[in-house]
């Protein structure tokens, strides 16, 4: 899973990837709770599978005050910077953070009316076996959020890009995961592949 010595279970390298990315996880949390107030959600079981370091998770949080919200990951430096987040937040019977893999979730079938999965393709041994496993906990009627990096020419100045998929190497992955049909886009840097209709 960690390519180029890239270790989340540093200490030192998982400070360097919150520093980088907390301004975006913060704002992606606010596009996602727009994006859910647009469907008419507000309650249910939100899974983040890949919180990271939780940021995203908190801002849900504070809006969505009816979900519970979990996030899962490997790292244990960053999931103990989520604990202490939720905490300092005031939120920590309202959002839980557990140590466990995306290729085996925790959670039975049907069982998750939401759930997100940022920046995680790229980087997972098997991104077909962690799709598979989101099929099988989100909820028939259930809404996915999928986003991550899109290969391109901007490899060159981000290591990270170099590891993403192409976006007709997207559609063949979701194809073979077996998805529900859903909203592709993409831009310069991303992907995203997103299952939901209003809830109204």
């Amino acid at each position: 899973m960690i390519r180029d010595k890239k270790d989340f279970n540093k200490e030192e390298f998982a400070q360097l990837y919150i520093k980088r990315h907390r301004s975006l996880q913060e704002r992606l949390g606010y596009q996602y709770t727009k994006k859910l107030n647009d469907l008419g959600f507000q309650k249910g079981k939100i899974l983040d599978s890949g919180c990271g370091f939780g940021t995203m998770d908190i801002v849900l949080a504070r809006q969505f005050k009816n979900c519970e919200i979990t996030g899962i990951d490997l790292s244990v430096p960053l999931l103990a910077h989520a604990n202490q987040l939720k905490v300092k937040d005031g939120l920590k019977d309202r959002v839980k953070f557990m140590l466990g893999d995306v290729a085996k979730l925790p959670f039975e079938k049907d069982s998750c009316d939401v759930v997100f999965n940022i920046n995680m393709v790229h980087w997972v041994d098997s991104p077909l076996k962690m799709l598979e496993e989101i099929r099988r906990v989100l909820k028939p009627n259930g809404l996915l959020f999928i986003k991550d990096l899109r290969y391109s020419w901007l490899r060159l100045f981000e290591f990270e890009i170099k590891y993403a998929l192409k976006i007709n190497e997207a559609v063949n992955l979701i194809k073979e995961a077996k998805l529900k049909y859903g909203i592709l886009s993409k831009s310069i840097l991303w992907w995203e592949y997103e299952i939901h209709q209003p809830l109204y």
